[in-house]
């Protein structure tokens, strides 16, 4: 708590998930998502990819479809497979995002390139 308290991003992505799991603290999303954005904010695309999956489930805030894919983009362009794959999702079911095949394909392929099982699975899926 200290570290991320001086603004060790790591530190505040770790308490986080503190929070979310509820591990050595009481389970409290709202403050989860309190510490993945000030690690987010700082580049760390863990937490990027964590405010994504929150804000595209309501988990501690808000459902918002349109933030969840603005968070998962970013953790994407960083090269965060999870984020890849969510993002390829968001394009093939149109959250927070028009449908665009080329798109969800061009974002899958990067996920299934670092090995990601789901985004392979949906490449099938789609045809590729």
């Amino acid at each position: 708590h200290k570290a991320a308290a001086q603004g060790h991003a790591d530190a505040q992505y770790n308490l986080g998930l503190c929070y979310y799991n509820g591990h050595g603290v009481a389970q409290d999303l709202p403050k989860a998502v309190e510490w993945w954005h000030k690690a987010a904010a700082q580049g760390h695309a863990d937490a990027q990819f964590r405010l994504g999956v929150c804000y595209g489930n309501g988990y501690g805030v808000a459902q918002d479809q349109t933030k969840s894919v603005e968070w998962l983009r970013k953790a994407a362009a960083q090269g965060h497979a999870d984020a890849q794959c969510g993002l390829g999702l968001c394009y093939v079911e149109g959250f927070g995002v028009e449908k665009d095949q080329t798109k969800a394909v061009e974002w899958l392929r990067k996920a299934a390139a670092q090995g990601h099982a789901a985004a392979k699975e949906n490449l099938e899926r789609l045809g590729y």
